[in-house]
């Protein structure tokens, strides 16, 4: 018996390896792993070890500059104010230059200074300082009274600081143009001062400076300890950071204060000395870690606190600490301490060499012992290997002998008896495979036809219910643009269209379970009037609330914006369904509906808005609050679940979760629950274009010839509604109650536009779209399929049998007449109406000729403006009209504004008219 070819394959390797080879391998590679292993954790331990060693050095060497900086800095600050406080204080005698000059000498004996001196505001000058280059300390003076010029003259000194020979005639010098004596003497207080010899040596000094004040306040001259930077340099230089390590002390600006490389920190341009920025320096570490740090930190006055870095010079890591330095006199400098790792790596890559032998020579080794191994072995297998093969070729009755290795034996007795099972195993297995097959087949055959089944079902309960809504809806849009309506009727009739909206999105959400189960549920967001949405929805609580005679509060932020984008359908239903559940679980207080922007958004096209719902209503248990948001889950008494399905809560959370928000709640019973969420919307700036339809403005035509539309659908009401919608607009309308008879009075009328329904007798639309389409002498008519059969396969496959557009009923005024713009290219004439005249809260005119009501009146009208209960707002208006008819004017603008939920234009006009009022008194 031969096994079948599929069996086969299960015996065939995808690859042919060698049974020495699988021995060989194996052991060879774990030597080399093992051996290799343990090199790389050497190397890495090694490098962690010198990153650490070398995070401590650079810390160590950081301290201990900072340390001689505030010994070298500290003793020329304390000599300065030393000296100032002994003049001003009259311990030294200021009318004897000498005696001056021999006092900073001693001075100079004890501390290593470069130069210490003073200044008189006459332009006298003493000091004393090492101003030569043998090192030698000379006592200097500039004195007209006694020189009779202003030259200044250095003089050497015996043992005891007196003067002995003149040293040199240095030429006129007027201490009072240097800045060691202007800033300090301008500042009013002591500071450093950092200047540049222009004479040989070159020396970079730094200047402590001290003013000099008399008992009146008055400026006597200003004392000055000179430190040279070179002894800072010479300090650097003697720190052993490492073979090629560098230490250097940089101004905020980038100049080298000094360092630890053999060049100066100056050049010479010209014949003048000017100080060297680290940028340019001739040493490559100091010049690299200059600029790394200035492109890391974009500018050096940006390091404020002590950072360590690394950077790549050369293929080698650099280690680099900077940190600034201050003392209390305003001096502000960096200390940087940059470390190669090459210093470090000699010793770790000659051990990672030695690694590299010693792995090499272990696999050597390894690969002789494991040939050697796999003879010993290769030969017994031969004959498993054989007696396989026939196997795999369906000769299943097979005996192998195997003598030597126990192990060997013992596997060729188990294959012996693998043998003797295989057949019947083989059969058996095949048996049950066909038989689970079959039974897959059949269940999924049930599950597609219960899916197929929920889905037509889901379909057909929409169409059916969405065809007498576009009556409903559909004369509640025609009503409503009745100018001869009351506002009293006109506004039932807007509460008519919102309570059919709602019904509408009712049925939206049947559909939408399903789409919730398969996980394709997504959001479509548009830009929407934000306040009116919220008013509406208020609206249609508020109706709810007045019939169970509780309490419906509105409390909107009143930094909302005007426009966002946002899913209009789906927010609607979650606020809906939470005030829904407020309103059902409250039975005496209020429901409070807030809409808060939260504020601290980074991001300055979006904000983030809190929608809360408050009820004083009977409260969740805890150990029911886990389970709200669970579908078919529902809490309460009896009487009250049984108002709902227990999916709201569920797919409300869904929908949040899709805005990246979550619904929370906190609730205690007896005394009420708290539902909320936040979510994040971006802000529209555009939601009065693509809503121009809503705005208010009445149609009441359109420009140009008139148009001729047919209107092709098989029951007289859906025909009806866009026949009274359209024809007072100036269209001509004819009518088709089947594909048919559409056909026929396309060819015999050519309109120039066809609204036709898809499932009629005789002929549907789909056949209709067909037979234009493929006409030559009438594919070219413009046709909108409007259907209620609203997924998305139908349209789809509307607009590809040949339909222009879609539009779904129940049928949207403000769509249709933009589908009519779009496709007729027409320019609609609107009612002008004295919302459209010039107001005061468009034109800023005065508004002295219109009578208005008491200011007790304006009041009350402001109060409920400001609550947001518009639909009070508009009965008082009302009564205000009835009771006297010279307020008619005024009531006409207020209930327009009202009717738009334009509650803050309320606010204005109210606010306006009372300030006239208290004006005209």
């Amino acid at each position: 018996m031969s096994l079948p070819n599929s069996s086969l394959n299960l015996f065939k390797p995808k690859r042919k390896l060698s049974l020495r080879a699988l021995l060989i391998v194996p052991f060879v590679l774990q030597i080399f792993a093992a051996v290799g292993l343990t090199g790389y954790i050497s190397l890495r331990n090694g490098q962690q070890a010198i990153n650490e060693l070398a995070t401590r050095l650079r810390s160590e060497v950081s301290l201990r500059i900072d340390q001689h900086l505030g010994t070298q800095l500290d003793t020329a600050r304390n000599l300065a104010q030393t000296n100032a406080d002994a003049i001003e204080l009259g311990l030294l005698d200021l009318k004897d230059p000498a005696e001056l000059g021999q006092f900073f000498w001693k001075q100079l004996k004890l501390h290593d200074i470069g130069y210490i001196s003073f200044a008189y505001t006459t332009g006298d000058f003493a000091g004393a300082g090492r101003f030569f280059e043998d090192g030698r300390v000379t006592v200097d003076e500039v004195s007209r009274q006694r020189n009779g010029n202003l030259d200044w003259y250095i003089y050497n000194t015996n043992s005891q600081g007196q003067r002995t020979t003149l040293a040199i005639n240095n030429g006129p010098y007027i201490p009072k143009e240097e800045g060691w004596y202007r800033e300090p003497a301008r500042a009013g207080q002591p500071l450093w001062t950092l200047y540049q010899w222009q004479s040989p040596p070159y020396t970079l000094s730094i200047s402590a400076n001290s003013p000099v004040y008399d008992q009146n306040k008055k400026l006597i001259g200003v004392v000055g300890v000179d430190q040279r930077l070179s002894q800072i340099s010479n300090f650097l230089r003697e720190l052993k950071v490492s073979p090629s390590g560098k230490t250097f002390i940089l101004e905020r600006t980038g100049l080298i204060i000094a360092s630890s490389a053999q060049e100066d920190p100056y050049k010479l341009v010209n014949g003048k000395a000017t100080r060297l920025n680290a940028s340019n320096s001739q040493d490559a570490l100091i010049r690299a870690t200059t600029q790394h740090l200035t492109k890391q930190f974009n500018n050096l006055n940006q390091i404020q606190q002590s950072q360590t870095c690394e950077y790549v010079l050369d293929g080698q890591r650099q280690f680099v600490r900077v940190a600034p330095w201050k003392d209390e006199w305003g001096l502000d400098w960096l200390v940087v301490v940059v470390v190669p790792e090459s210093d470090f790596m000699a010793q770790i890559n000659a051990n990672t060499r030695t690694t590299i032998l010693l792995c090499l020579g272990a696999l050597g080794v390894a690969t002789i012992l494991g040939f050697l191994t796999s003879g010993w072995i290769t030969k017994p297998i031969l004959k498993l290997q054989k007696a396989s093969q026939a196997i795999s070729s369906g000769q299943l009755d097979q005996t192998v002998q195997v003598q030597g290795i126990d192990e060997l034996e013992s596997l060729a007795d188990s294959f012996n008896q693998m043998a003797g099972q295989l057949k019947t195993s083989f059969l058996e297995l095949e048996s049950r495979v066909e038989e689970r097959t079959a039974e897959l087949k059949e269940a999924k055959l049930v599950a597609d036809g219960a899916n197929q089944a929920k889905s037509e079902f889901l379909a057909n309960m929409s169409h059916e219910l969405r065809t007498p809504l576009n009556g409903i809806l559909g004369y509640a849009q025609i009503l409503n643009r009745s100018s001869t309506l009351p506002a009293k009727e006109r506004h039932g009739v807007e509460i008519i269209y919102q309570c059919g909206s709602h019904l509408l999105t009712l049925i939206n959400d049947v559909l939408d379970l399903s789409k919730i189960e398969a996980r394709k549920l997504e959001l479509a967001s548009k830009a929407i009037h934000f306040p009116s949405f919220l008013q509406g929805v208020a609206e249609i609580c508020r109706i709810r609330a007045d019939q169970k005679g509780i309490e419906f509060v509105y409390d909107p932020d009143p930094q909302l914006p005007e426009g966002i984008f946002a899913d209009e359908k789906r927010l609607r239903q979650v606020l809906l369904n939470l005030l829904g559940n407020a309103i059902k679980f409250t039975d005496k207080g209020s429901v409070t509906l807030k809409v808060a922007v939260v504020e601290n958004n980074p991001n300055p096209s979006t904000r983030s808005f809190k929608f809360q719902v408050e009820d004083t209503g009977v409260g969740i248990a805890p150990d029911h609050l886990d389970k709200i948001f669970q579908a078919f889950e529902q809490v309460g008494d009896r009487q009250r679940q049984a108002e709902g399905t227990g999916l709201g809560l569920a797919i409300s959370q869904k929908i949040v979760q899709l805005m990246n928000g979550q619904i929370q709640v906190k609730s205690q019973p007896e005394v009420g629950s708290d539902f909320f969420f936040e979510v994040e919307m971006a802000c529209a700036t555009d939601w009065a274009q693509q809503n121009s339809i809503t705005t208010g403005k009445q149609i009441i035509g359109y420009e140009g010839q008139r148009r001729s539309i047919l209107v092709v659908d098989d029951r007289w009401e859906n025909r009806a509604i866009i026949v009274n919608l359209l024809e007072p607009l100036g269209f001509q309308l004819t009518e088709a109650e089947n594909g048919q008879v559409g056909l026929e009075k396309i060819r015999q009328l050519s309109p120039d536009l066809v609204i036709t329904d898809l499932a009629m007798p005789v002929m549907d639309g789909f056949e209709l779209l067909k037979q234009v389409r493929s006409a030559n002498d009438l594919q070219h008519h413009k046709i909108i399929v409007s259907s209620a059969s609203v997924s998305q396969a139908d349209r789809r496959m509307s607009l590809d049998a040949g339909g222009n557009d879609f539009l779904a009923k129940p049928v949207e005024v403000s769509e249709l007449f933009n589908l009519l713009a779009t496709y007729l290219e027409l320019k609609w004439n609107y009612e002008t109406t004295s919302h459209d005249r010039p107001s005061t809260l468009t034109t800023g005119l005065q508004i002295s000729e219109r009578i208005i009501p008491t200011r007790e009146e304006l009041k009350t009208l402001l109060a409920l403006a400001q609550q947001g209960n518009l639909k009070r707002l508009r009965e008082h208006t009302e009564h205000i009209a009835h009771s006297n008819p010279r307020y008619a004017d005024f009531a006409s603008q207020l209930l327009q504004l009202a009717k738009q939920f334009k509650d803050e234009e309320i606010e204005d006009l109210l606010k306006q008219h009372l300030t006239e009022e208290k004006t005209d008194v």
